[in-house]
C-alpha cells in the first residue's frame, strides 16, 4: 500500500448563503456559484435494501440494509462538511475539480429527485453532468458522468464495511474490480466491489483507510459499487444498461408518487403532496432510516407503524407489513420493543417502559381496517418474542429477544398490547403512568401521570372496542368502560383555561399550571371525548400562546423547562427553545393543525399548514433543505426559524395525511374513497386499488367524481369559504 493524498476539493461553508433554487415538477433544483448553501442540502436514496445519501458536495455514506450496523461507507457527521468519505473528480490544467458542488467558483446546477440527484457543472469549457441512483432490485448504487471523455478521471473511497477496525479491511483490484471485504462485518462474507466500464486504463491505490481508482473518461462513464455478483456489476457497468437502471429506479417513483396528485392553487403545498412527503416517508423513514442528522438503521416500534398507515391513501401494502413486523417484535406479557436492529442471528433492539408504545399497535390495526376494510389482516397469525421480563430496577434493556414458540392473531397482538397498557394501571388522578416517556421521551425521568396519553388510550380504546364489535368478538363493553373512565379523568385536567400536560407522583401539576402543551390541546379534539366548550377554550389557548406567526414555528409548548425547575428528564439536556424543550416539533404541530381542521377552524389548519412548509419562508435564517419537512425548528431568542435537523422525521407521513385526509377531505373508508372537502376548490387525481385513475374536482364547494356529482361527498362545517 502507498499514501494517498487526497484532494481538498472545497473551502469551507459561507455563514447564512441560499442559493437561487426552484422547483420543476417533481425536481428540485438550485445553483451553487461561489458559495455552497450554509448547511448540506442532502437526498437520501433507498430501494428497500441498499442506500447511500446524495449531498450538494458529494455522496456520504453508502450501507447494505442497515444505515448504522451494515455500513459499507462511512456517512458525514457534520452537516456543515464540504465533502465526505467518497471524492470524486476531474483533473484539468493540474488541478483538482470536484465533479459536485463546492466553494471554487465553477458553476454548478444541482438536481434532486425522486429516486435520483444530478449535478450539471462548468469544467474546464465543457458542460460535465454526473448522475447517482441505485438499481431498484440490485443492491447496487451507479454513477453516470457524461461530457469529461478524455479528461482523467479520479473516484476515491474509504470503505468501512460494519467494523470500526480500518486494519482488518482487506482491499484487492482484479480483473477492473476493486474489492473491499471485512471479516468482521455485520454480515460476514459481505463484500463491497467497485467497477468502472473501462477497466483496461484503470489504476489503483489503497490504504487502510482509502482505496482510488483513477482512470481517462469516456463518453459516458459509468461507476457501479454495491454488494451485488461480479456478473451483475459488469453488466450494470454497459452504459445502455445503466440508463436502463435510472429509467426503471424514476418509473418505480413515479408509480408510487403518481397515485396522488392534485392543484389547490398553492404551489408549496402541491409541491410538497405532489412528490416530496411521499418520498420523505418511505425511502428516508421506511426503508433508509438515516439523514445526515441521524445515520439510525434501528426499526422505530410506534414510528414506522405511524409512517406506513399514514400513507393508506396510496400504499396500504405498507401498513400491513409494518403491523405484521410489528406483532413480531412483541414480548409474551403484551408489551413491546420499543426500536430494534435487524440481525441474521435475531433482531437487537430495547426493551423498555415507554408507555404509549404499546397503543400504536391497536390504533394501527383499526386504522387499516376502516380504511381497507380489509379484516382478514385481523386473522393473520404472527409469533411473539421472549426474555425475561424487566426487573424492577430496570428501566431498559438492549437485548436479542428469542423469538416465542407462542402465535396469535394479530388482533390479539393488538389486544394484548392495549391490556398490557390497562394492567399497568393509574395514578390517583386516573391517567395512565407516563412510564419511562408516553410520547415525548425526553419526559423520562417524571414517573407520574399522563393527560395527553389519557386522551390517546381513550380514543383507541373506543375504537378497538368498536373493530370488535364488527368481528363479533367479546369484551367490547370493557373497552368501552375504559375510555370512558379515562375521558373523564383527562377532563377533570382542565385547569380553567387549557388541559394540564399530566402529574408528578406527588400530584403536582407538570410544569405547574402557567405552561402551555400543544398535545393534550390537540387531542381533547382529535380523540372526540372532551368537553366541546373545553376543547374549544384550550384549542383557542394553544393557537394564541404557541404559534409564532413572525417566525414560521409552532412551538411544542409553552415556556420551556428550566434547568432551575424540578426536573422532567433529559428534556433540560436541550436549551430552552431547542427541540422538544419548547422548540417546534413538527409532529404535534401537525397535532394541532389536525385539530384545528377537526374542530371546524379550516382557515386556522390552513395556515398552521402553511407555516410549516420551509418553501417560501427565509432560508438564510431557516438553512436547511425548502423542499422537506424538518423534524424541529428552534424558538430560542436569537435562533428563531432555524431547523434542527430534517428528513429523518415522522412530520412527513403526519403532514401528508393531515393535508390530504382532513383538508381536502380525502380518506378510504371501507376501500372506497370519501370526499368531505374543507377546502372549496381544487382538483385530486387518485389511482386506486385495481390501478383505474380517478378525477376528482371540488369547486365552489361542489364536489365532482369523474365527471359525475358525488352524493356522497359534502362540505362539512368549517369549511374555507
Amino acid at each position: 500500500y502507498r499514501p494517498l493524498r487526497l484532494p481538498v476539493l472545497s473551502a469551507p461553508r459561507a455563514a447564512g448563503s441560499a442559493p437561487e433554487h426552484g422547483w420543476d415538477d417533481t425536481e428540485f433544483w438550485f445553483y451553487v456559484n461561489q458559495n455552497l448553501p450554509s448547511r448540506t442540502w442532502q437526498l437520501p436514496l433507498s430501494n428497500g435494501s441498499f442506500g447511500c445519501l446524495a449531498a450538494d458536495c458529494g455522496m456520504s455514506g453508502l450501507w447494505l440494509q442497515n444505515a448504522r450496523e451494515m455500513r459499507l461507507v462511512p456517512p458525514n457527521t457534520d452537516v456543515r462538511d464540504v465533502q465526505g468519505a467518497e471524492l470524486l473528480w476531474l483533473s484539468t490544467e493540474g488541478k483538482p475539480v470536484s465533479l459536485f458542488a463546492a466553494n471554487d467558483g465553477a458553476a454548478c446546477r444541482v438536481r434532486f429527485a425522486p429516486g435520483w440527484a444530478c449535478w450539471e457543472k462548468e469544467i474546464a469549457g465543457r458542460r460535465v453532468r454526473t448522475t447517482v441512483f441505485l438499481d431498484p432490485v440490485r443492491d447496487a448504487r451507479i454513477l453516470l458522468i457524461e461530457g469529461a471523455a478524455g479528461l482523467p478521471l479520479h473516484w476515491a473511497m474509504q470503505p468501512l464495511l460494519g467494523a470500526p477496525d480500518a486494519a482488518s479491511l482487506r482491499c484487492t483490484f482484479r480483473d477492473g474490480t476493486l474489492r473491499a471485504e471485512n471479516p468482521e462485518a455485520y454480515l460476514p462474507g459481505t463484500v463491497l466491489l467497485a467497477r468502472s466500464n473501462c477497466p483496461s486504463a484503470c489504476r489503483t491505490a489503497f490504504t487502510p483507510a482509502a482505496m482510488l481508482l483513477s482512470l481517462e473518461a469516456q463518453e459516458p462513464t459509468v461507476l457501479v459499487c454495491g454488494c451485488c455478483s461480479e456478473s451483475e456489476m459488469f453488466k450494470l457497468c454497459k452504459p445502455d444498461v445503466a440508463k436502463e437502471a435510472l429509467r426503471a429506479a424514476q418509473q418505480r417513483w413515479r408509480a408510487l408518487l403518481s397515485r396522488l396528485q392534485v392543484e389547490t392553487g398553492d404551489a408549496a403545498l402541491d409541491h410538497y403532496l405532489n412528490c416530496w412527503a411521499g418520498y420523505q416517508t418511505v425511502a428516508c423513514r421506511l426503508w433508509g432510516r438515516a439523514s445526515l442528522y441521524q445515520s439510525g438503521g434501528a426499526v422505530g416500534f410506534r414510528d414506522q407503524l405511524q409512517d406506513a398507515v399514514n400513507l393508506l391513501l396510496i400504499a396500504p401494502d405498507l401498513a400491513r407489513d409494518r403491523i405484521l413486523d410489528c406483532c413480531r417484535h412483541q414480548y409474551v406479557e403484551g408489551d413491546v420493543m420499543h426500536w430494534w436492529h435487524a440481525h441474521p442471528e435475531g433482531d437487537r433492539g430495547i426493551r423498555s417502559r415507554c408507555s404509549d408504545d404499546l397503543l400504536w399497535l391497536p390504533w394501527a390495526l383499526c386504522e387499516y381496517a376502516e380504511a381497507t376494510g380489509d379484516l382478514s389482516l385481523c386473522e393473520a397469525e404472527e409469533n411473539y418474542v421472549n426474555s425475561p421480563p424487566l426487573a424492577d430496577n430496570e428501566r431498559d434493556r438492549y437485548e436479542r429477544p428469542e423469538v416465542s414458540p407462542a402465535r396469535a392473531s394479530v388482533l390479539y397482538h393488538a389486544k394484548a398490547a392495549l391490556d398490557r397498557c390497562i394492567d399497568r394501571g393509574f395514578g390517583p388522578h386516573g391517567l395512565p403512568w407516563i412510564g419511562s416517556g408516553d410520547w415525548n421521551d425526553a419526559l423520562d425521568a417524571v414517573d407520574g401521570e399522563s393527560v395527553w396519553l389519557g386522551w390517546f388510550l381513550a380514543h383507541c380504546a373506543e375504537r378497538f372496542g368498536q373493530l370488535l364489535d364488527k368481528l363479533c368478538k367479546p369484551s367490547s363493553a370493557r373497552y368501552a368502560a375504559v375510555a370512558r373512565q379515562t375521558a373523564q379523568a383527562a377532563e377533570a385536567a382542565w385547569n380553567g383555561r387549557w388541559y394540564r400536560r399530566g402529574y408528578w407522583p406527588d400530584g403536582e401539576p407538570l410544569g405547574g399550571d402557567r405552561r402551555i402543551d400543544a398535545l393534550p390541546q390537540a387531542w381533547a379534539v382529535l380523540s372526540g371525548a372532551a368537553d366541546s366548550t373545553h376543547a374549544r377554550q384550550a384549542l383557542d389557548a394553544a393557537l394564541y400562546r404557541l404559534v409564532d406567526g413572525e417566525h414560521r414555528l409552532v412551538r411544542l409548548f409553552d415556556p420551556p423547562f428550566s434547568v432551575t425547575e424540578r426536573r422532567p428528564g433529559s428534556i433540560t439536556g436541550y436549551g430552552e427553545g431547542f427541540r422538544e424543550n419548547g422548540g417546534q416539533y413538527t409532529h404535534g404541530a401537525l397535532w394541532l393543525a389536525m385539530a384545528c381542521l377537526r374542530a371546524g377552524r379550516a382557515a386556522q389548519g390552513l395556515e398552521l399548514l402553511r407555516m410549516l412548509l420551509p418553501e417560501g419562508g427565509d432560508l438564510r435564517r431557516y438553512e436547511a433543505e425548502p423542499f422537506v419537512l424538518a423534524a424541529d425548528v428552534y424558538a430560542a431568542p436569537g435562533c428563531e426559524g432555524m431547523a434542527g435537523w430534517t428528513w429523518y422525521t415522522g412530520s412527513a407521513g403526519w403532514y401528508f395525511r393531515v393535508a390530504v385526509q382532513e383538508l381536502l377531505g380525502l380518506r378510504l373508508c371501507g376501500g372506497r374513497l370519501l370526499i368531505r372537502p374543507r377546502l372549496p376548490n381544487y382538483t385530486a387525481r387518485w389511482v386506486d386499488g385495481d390501478g383505474v385513475r380517478h378525477c376528482v374536482r371540488v369547486e365552489g364547494g361542489h364536489v365532482t367524481l369523474d365527471g359525475q356529482p358525488c352524493p356522497e361527498a359534502g362540505i362539512p362545517d368549517g369549511e374555507i369559504k
